[in-house]
């Protein structure tokens, strides 16, 4: 019997052996294994989805991420970077912390977007560049920003990228600058400061030889800042109207479940109601979303229908008004016009009231006589506030919009 049992425990290890040099699983790429300096960097031959190059896309060699990673951390494109794993703390070892965030096919190899922070308040990025056969081109590094109590203590310039296609992309800078002398921030509040922002951007592009060209820095506009970090989908959070003498409406969500009700004053006395809404309601509300398009452009779109498109201006709003601001009760501020974003730290995208035919009537669910609308992001609060109304008085409803 002991004899027996030597021989299986030898025909087992045996093949337990030839199983773990032949599984892909035990030879997967874990950015947290170490890997030897002359062992062979073995590679997988996949294929990265790509919307731009699917007629064209071809096979690559795609190692696994401990490869990937240990090519951008060896590059020598972090020797001028403010790099916290130059710290003498083996822990801070960028070889353990460096996260892949997404690759992209090109037509000269693949794209990968890393980042680091290691616990540090300081967040790094990384887009580096690599041919065909998994070989590292180029890495481009930069400070995507650190953590910051305020504002008025001096923060650090703010980074972000953002891809307009698989080849060009660009990178927003946003740089905050404390007005106040050295000696008059002593005897402020932690937020009570005078500050002055910047933004900035610069357009970036991968050539035909997998090169990152890195343009020239230009300023843009506060609006084209925020939107740029506006882009994407705004879901329809809530609704409030109001009509008539005094008639409120209150729409409310749940869970993606819709709940309807308002009140109105009969015999001096303020009484609620509710409001039935079934499945075709429930579906329309649900749908209904606001999205800020890489072109920075604006469309309403209540599921597969296009409600409103809005084409972006880096200046003002878009203004088409039958009359003067004035003559528009509680809707549009005097001082609007077409060189003026931003009223009390509200930005204004549109302000409309002449529109085609029926336009806004598939999302007219309060009121049902608007014939006029006003598109707006408030900053404090962070959210899209569109706003239909009736042009000649005061009935409207404000339908608000959050990213989720």
């Amino acid at each position: 019997m002991i004899i027996r049992f030597n021989y299986l425990t030898q025909a087992f290890a045996g093949f337990f052996v030839v199983f773990c040099s032949l599984s892909p699983s035990w030879s997967a790429g874990n950015k947290n294994e170490k890997l030897s300096n002359e062992s062979p960097a073995k590679k997988r031959t996949i294929l990265i989805p790509s919307e731009e190059f699917t007629d064209t896309m071809t096979h690559v060699e795609m190692p696994g991420d401990s490869i990937l990673i240990a090519q951008i951390v060896s590059s020598k494109a972090f020797k001028d970077y403010k790099a916290p794993w130059n710290r003498s703390s083996t822990q801070n070892n960028p070889f353990h912390d460096l996260d892949i965030s997404s690759k992209k096919q090109i037509p000269t190899g693949f794209i990968v977007e890393s980042f680091w922070s290691g616990g540090a308040p300081c967040s790094h990025v990384q887009i580096s560049s690599f041919d065909k056969r998994g070989t590292l081109l180029q890495v481009l590094p930069f400070l995507a920003g650190c953590d910051c109590p305020s504002e008025c203590e001096g923060c650090e310039t703010r980074k972000s990228i953002h891809w307009s296609s698989p080849t060009r992309f660009y990178i927003k800078k946003k740089s905050v600058i404390v007005l106040n002398r050295s000696e008059e921030r002593t005897t402020l509040e932690i937020d009570d400061c005078e500050i002055k922002t910047i933004y900035a951007k610069t357009d970036c592009e991968i050539n035909t030889q997998g090169e990152i060209i890195i343009g020239q820095e230009k300023k843009i506009t506060r609006k084209e800042g925020l939107l740029i970090d506006l882009q994407g989908k705004h879901s329809l959070s809530s609704i409030s109207g109001f009509s008539g003498a005094n008639t409120l409406y209150d729409y409310t969500k749940t869970n993606d479940i819709w709940d309807a009700g308002g009140s109105s004053i009969h015999q001096a006395k303020r009484e609620p109601f509710n409001i039935p809404l079934g499945t075709k309601q429930q579906a329309l509300l649900n749908g209904l979303e606001i999205h800020v398009q890489k072109d920075l452009s604006i469309v309403v779109r209540a599921n597969d229908t296009l409600i409103l498109s809005i084409p972006f201006n880096p200046n003002g709003p878009l203004i088409n008004l039958s009359g003067n601001t004035e003559g528009y009760v509680l809707r549009v501020p005097d001082s609007l016009n077409s060189s003026t974003a931003f009223v009390n730290e509200v930005l204004y995208l549109a302000v409309v009231d002449v529109i085609k035919g029926n336009m806004l009537s598939p999302i007219d669910v309060v009121i049902g006589i608007s014939d006029a609308y006003k598109l707006t992001y408030n900053v404090l609060e962070r959210q899209f506030e569109l706003t239909l109304f009736y042009s000649n008085c005061c009935d409207n409803a404000i339908y608000l919009f959050n990213q989720y």
